[in-house]
Parts: C-alpha cells; structure tokens; sequence
C-alpha cells in the first residue's frame, strides 16, 4: 500500500467516524415526520327522554330534537338500540309534505312497527326535520320565493342530517358503512335523490360534517315522486294529463300548474322566479341536478318503491303520486342495471314485484 493510499484510507475512516452516530443527540439525518393524524371527535351530548312509541320491551334509548345544523328545522330524533354488541346499522326517516308541511314525528306515528322490528335488529333509526319552503299566493313576491334556493335548499339539509350522524358515530355507535335511508313522498323523492346522487362530500370543508360521505346502502321510496325536474313530468304523468287535456288547456307540465293554480309552487320549487327563467341555463342546469331518473346508475343504491292508489277527484295527489311514478323509477333502474323492487297500485297501472317483499325487508337487507 503507498503512502498515499495510507493518507486516503486514514482521511475517510475519520470522516466516516466524524459522520457516524457516537451517541450524542446530533444525529443530522432527516427523518420522513409521520402523517398528520385526524383529530380526535368531540362526543355528541345526548339527552334520552321516554321514547313516544311503545318499545314492546326493546332495550333502546331516545333523544329528541338532536341539532344538525343552525337552521331553525335542523334537528333530528334518534333511537338507538342497547343490546347489541357491535356498532349498528342506521335508517334514516325523511318526511313528507310537499317541503311545504311535515314532521318527523310522521314517523312515530305512522310507522312505529317499522322502528321496533328495525331495532329489533340492532338497527337504529332517526327521523329528521328540514328547512320548508314558503310558497307566495297568488299575489305573493315570486322573486323573494325564489330566493330561497327550491327544493335543493331541503334536500340538502337532509344530506347534514345523514352527514352529522356519520361524523358522530362514535358517539351513537354507528357502522357508517351500513345507513338506509327511506321515506313518503317529499321524504320519498329526498331519499331517491340522495340514493343517486354522485357523493356529495367536500374534503376540502372547514366544517368537518360536510367532509362526510352522503353515499348510502339502500333506498325507499314510498308514494314518491320519480324527478324533480318537474318538467319532465309532461313526459310521465302523460297516460293521465291526456284524458284531461282540454279541462287543463294543455298537456305540459307549465301549463297544468297554471290550470290547477300552482303555479308559484313550481316556480318555488325549481327556484325561478318566472315561466320564462325555467329555460334559462341556470335552471336548466338546477334542474338536471335533481333528476334523479338521469342521475341514477348501476353504481347507486338499490331501490325500493311503492306507490298507492290515487283518486282521480282530487287531480294535484294524482299528478304527486300517481303509480306512473314508481313505474319509471322502476323502470330507469332496470334500464341502468340497479337492483329495484318496485309496486304500483293504481288501476290501469300495476306494478308488482313477484318477491312480495315489504320495505323494512328490502332496507334491512342491505344493511344487515
């Protein structure tokens, strides 16, 4: 070896030692830091009170007037079962009433067997409130009714409710992965839009709830309404607007609202402010964003639909619920590839699914 390798091997064994970690707390080599971790959840406060069903002897728990949001209809009740081991599915209840009227106490009184076999099962169950609209008479200001957003403005404090509940979870014992939601008429059309809808959550939100997914395992859909791009109803509702064309002077949808005088329901409703608007692009636009006819898909939330029987005397029920409804949305899935279980009872119009199965069925099946 010369003396000059000697110098080189002496120079780098020392620069090697130099650089080496001798145990002191100067090591200088960088460290990846960890992945900031999600902070941990506030709990939910609940308050239980005596539930207003009979609960048969169910172990469960009920709150009452539960707040979601800071509007002033932003509150939800909840049962929540005790005998259960593992965190529990979830069904949520959605109103109707034209998102004119309603209650969630709908629920406990028109479908308490529904709430005690669902908790039964280890399923919990909410019923929740939403902002309505306020629909102008005849001589009322359109222009400030519109301004309340239309329908989207409802439907959408439904998607927090289903949004707050998936962020506490903890707190009501929740497996997220297994919610159901389902409902009559307006809370019908919600629970569709909602089961079609693309996901609705913003990671980007600095309000933590709406980072929530508003994605759901299956839908009902009980005297439902198949869109709500009203417009298209002309198409739909077509079999029964014909045979009253002349009494209505025409057949589409615009001119029958003018016929039976709602037309600043409509208009509320699509949040326009004239006839003229609906074509506009912007309402275009808000109307294909509650279609849920063109929204579903085979990747949605299966469906089931039902729709009773309507009377012919009283015309705006027949056009709100007519069979034709649950027969296209029924159809639209069949079209995509969705599973669907649907029912119409109106004469004329039949629809009967050959499994026989009821609602609570068709809902607790995919999420049990």
């Amino acid at each position: 070896m010369t003396y000059f390798t000697r110098i080189a091997l002496l120079l780098t064994c020392s620069t090697l030692f130099a650089c080496s970690d001798s145990g002191d707390s100067h090591n200088n080599t960088p460290v990846t830091p960890p992945e900031p971790s999600e902070p941990p959840r506030p709990a939910l406060a609940l308050t239980y009170s005596e539930a207003p069903i009979a609960l048969d002897g169910i172990n469960a728990e009920f709150a009452a007037d539960v707040s979601y949001g800071d509007k002033e209809r932003n509150v939800f009740d909840i049962y929540l079962p005790r005998d259960c081991d593992d965190p529990t599915p979830l069904v949520i209840y959605i109103h109707g009433g034209g998102f004119t009227g309603g209650d969630k106490g709908s629920a406990h009184e028109n479908f308490g067997n529904d709430i005690r076999e669902f908790l039964q099962n280890c399923v919990a169950y909410a019923s929740i409130n939403y902002t309505l609209l306020e629909v102008p008479d005849a001589d009322g200001d359109i222009v400030a009714a519109a301004e309340q957003g239309g329908v989207l403005t409802s439907m959408q404090d439904s998607a927090r409710a289903l949004q707050f509940m998936r962020y506490y979870f903890d707190s009501l014992n929740l497996d997220v992965d297994n919610v159901a939601l389902y409902g009559g008429s307006a809370g019908a059309g919600t629970a569709l839009w909602l089961g079609t809808h693309d996901d609705m959550a913003d990671p980007e939100a600095g309000d933590p709830v709406l980072r929530e997914s508003t994605r759901v395992s299956a839908v009902g859909a009980l005297a439902t309404q198949a869109t709500y791009d009203l417009i298209d109803w002309t198409d739909i509702l077509a079999p029964v607007i014909e045979p009253f064309a002349a009494l209505l002077g025409g057949t589409d949808i615009v001119t029958v609202s003018q016929a039976i005088g709602t037309e600043n329901y409509l208009l509320t409703f699509l949040g326009a402010t004239s006839v003229d608007e609906l074509e506009s692009q912007a309402n275009i636009d808000y109307r294909a964003n509650i279609d849920m006819l063109e929204l579903m898909d085979a990747g949605d939330a299966p469906i089931y639909v039902h729709n009773y029987e309507t009377s012919p005397d009283d015309l705006l029920n027949l056009f709100l619920h007519h069979g034709l409804h649950a027969i296209a949305v029924h159809d639209r899935a069949v079209e995509v590839g969705l599973e669907s279980v649907g029912y119409s009872e109106q004469p004329g119009f039949i629809l009967q699914d050959p499994s026989g199965e009821d609602h609570v069925s068709f809902l607790m099946r995919h999420i049990r």
